[in-house]
C-alpha cells in the first residue's frame, strides 16, 4: 500500500463565506415574495401551455385553457402587488411607477383573454402567435420593473 498523505482541509476566506450566505438569503427573499412566486406560477403555466400548443391536439383543449387560466389569474394577483423595484424609489416616483406597472399587467391580462378566446376556438396558430406576444410581454416588463439581481 502507497504511502497516504492527507491534505489539509482549507476553508474559504470568512468574509467569503459570508458573502455567499448573505446572496443566498437574498436570492431566497426575493424569490419567496408574493410577486415572485405569481411569476412563477405564471412561467411555468406558460411553458406548459408551449409545450401542448406546438402540437395542439383538441382533446387537450380544457387543459390549455386551464392553463391560460392559470396565467390569466396569476397576472391579476401580480398586478395588485407592488413590485420591489418601487420600493426604493422617492414617493413621487414609486406612484408613477405603480400605476405604469398596473396598466402594463392589464395590458397583459388583455392580451390573455384574446390567447383563451384563440384556444376557445381551437385557433391554434392564433393561439401560437398569442403566447409568442405574451412573452414578449412579459420580457418587456421585467426589463422595466424587476430588480436587476
Amino acid at each position: 500500500m502507497k504511502n497516504s498523505r492527507t491534505l489539509p482541509l482549507r476553508l474559504p476566506h470568512p468574509a467569503l463565506l459570508l458573502l455567499v450566505v448573505w446572496m443566498a438569503a437574498l436570492a431566497g427573499a426575493q424569490a419567496d415574495s408574493p410577486l415572485e412566486k405569481s411569476m412563477q406560477q405564471m412561467k411555468k403555466a406558460y411553458k406548459d401551455l408551449g409545450a401542448g400548443l406546438d402540437k395542439p391536439l383538441e382533446s387537450n383543449k380544457d387543459t390549455y385553457l386551464s392553463l391560460a387560466e392559470t396565467i390569466k389569474s396569476s397576472a391579476l394577483t401580480a398586478r395588485d402587488l407592488v413590485p420591489e423595484l418601487a420600493g426604493k424609489l422617492p414617493p413621487d416616483q414609486k406612484a408613477a411607477m405603480v400605476k405604469s406597472y398596473r396598466e402594463s399587467m392589464d395590458d397583459l391580462v388583455g392580451a390573455i383573454d384574446a390567447l383563451i378566446k384563440n384556444i376557445q376556438n381551437a385557433k391554434w396558430d392564433e393561439a401560437r402567435k398569442d403566447l409568442s406576444l405574451l412573452k414578449s410581454d412579459m420580457k418587456d416588463g421585467h426589463r422595466e420593473f424587476r430588480r436587476e439581481d
